[in-house]
């Protein structure tokens, strides 16, 4: 049987490198929110906080949430549909491999998860990764089918949400989580407290019990449906884009303009409401308009900031930015993890605790400079190595040595 190995340094693409340590710093600009401690406050705590952090927020709101998970959403799919193409000309069986694959990356999904950060979104990228090849062989005209069956059930999901809000059933896995809690002696101690103790195991334990309700979050939000939908967007773009990026045959597609306009637009209304009523999901009229707003949004921008960088990038423009940017891309994983270990290590009681004591508008230049870091850090170790860490661990434990004849 002919033997799969991995991607050479030659084989990469750059411009999916370069969209790929793109968004990263888009993530990063999220995260932090979370990592400041924007989540530990109630709605009417944060529309009092002071107005140069809710400039701050608010323009991250419009520009950046939801989009470039959306737009490593969207990669995902094209990774998936190049690994694909690559066992064409193989005996090998792809189903297999992509399983194999899909365990390790839950494997390091639920380790970071329950160690390092309940904001996980490995795990979830991995289970729903599972169910990729059964679309592999659709037509494209099923597989749109699919993306917008899968864009509206969020919708669905929602006004089915507001309709039932007082059913036990939403909320049983965050009694469950309150439940641990209390049985764990941490009832007083609110988030804040626990996430900046100087005690590790108040610290890990607040993260294992946010972790336990966030499936069901996950659901309620529609999140589920969204990102497969992403996915299945990827694998779409992937058939018509992958033979041009090679040639670097790259035109502005039709209507990709106006994507962006009206998600842009679309994601103005989202941030303007969540300015208003100080949470990004609610279950009230408003928060009704705010969900559709927040789908349509993410999805035609993250779509439309794919599509446009791929144009820059093969009209050789910026090319100093690009390849900047494909280097961190090239050790997209790794730097996930550790963007995130970094803000446990500044902001959790493991580190510094500086929790709720740095003000939101500082959130760009937080981001900068890690994102600095990280870059200074990648380009040094890709100069000895053809890969990042946890890369090269997720190809070791992914591919198999070809059996001796």
């Amino acid at each position: 049987m002919s033997s799969i190995k991995p991607t050479t340094g030659s084989e990469r693409l750059q411009a999916l490198d370069a969209l790929r340590g793109f968004a990263l710093f888009g993530i990063l600009l999220a995260n932090l929110c979370s990592f400041l401690g924007l989540y530990t406050y109630s709605p009417e705590e944060v529309i009092l906080l002071p107005t140069p952090d809710r400039v701050v927020l608010f323009f991250i709101d419009w520009f950046v949430e939801g989009k470039f998970y959306g737009i490593f959403s969207i990669l995902f799919g094209v990774g998936f549909a190049l690994q694909a193409d690559r066992f064409r000309s193989t005996e090998g069986n792809f189903t297999a491999f992509w399983f194999r694959r899909m365990i390790v990356l839950c494997g390091i999904g639920l380790s970071h998860m329950y160690l390092v950060w309940n904001g996980d979104i490995l795990t979830l990228y991995s289970l729903l990764g599972m169910l990729l090849p059964l679309f592999l062989n659709c037509s494209n005209r099923t597989l749109l089918r699919w993306i917008v069956a899968l864009l509206l059930i969020p919708l669905l999901i929602h006004g089915l949400l507001y309709l039932t809000q007082d059913a036990s059933f939403w909320g049983a896995m965050r009694r469950f989580s309150t439940g641990l809690k209390t049985q764990w002696g941490f009832a007083d101690l609110s988030t804040l407290e626990m996430r900046t103790s100087n005690a590790a195991v108040e610290v890990f334990s607040i993260n294992v019990l946010l972790a336990i309700p966030r499936p069901m979050s996950y659901f309620m939000s529609g999140r589920y449906f969204h990102v497969l939908g992403l996915f299945l967007i990827g694998l779409l773009l992937a058939r018509h884009w992958l033979p041009k990026i090679r040639n670097n045959d790259i035109s502005v597609p039709t209507g990709v303009i106006w994507f962006g306009m009206i998600g842009l637009i679309a994601h103005f209304g989202y941030a303007l409401i969540k300015a208003m009523i100080g949470t990004p999901f609610a279950m009230t009229e408003v928060g009704l308009l705010q969900g559709f707003l927040y789908h349509l949004g993410a999805t035609l921008f993250a779509l439309a900031i794919s599509m446009l960088f791929i144009c820059v990038w093969a009209s050789g423009r910026y090319a100093f930015v690009f390849r900047n940017l494909a280097v961190l891309g090239r050790m997209a994983l790794t730097n996930y993890i550790f963007q995130n270990i970094i803000g446990v290590l500044l902001f959790f009681g493991y580190g510094f605790a500086l929790m709720a004591k740095v003000p939101y508008m500082y959130i760009p230049l937080i981001a900068f400079a890690i994102l600095a870091a990280q870059l200074a850090f990648s380009r040094a170790w890709l100069k000895r190595f053809k890969q990042g860490p946890l890369e090269f661990a997720w190809r070791r434990l992914t591919y198999r040595p070809p059996k001796p004849k």
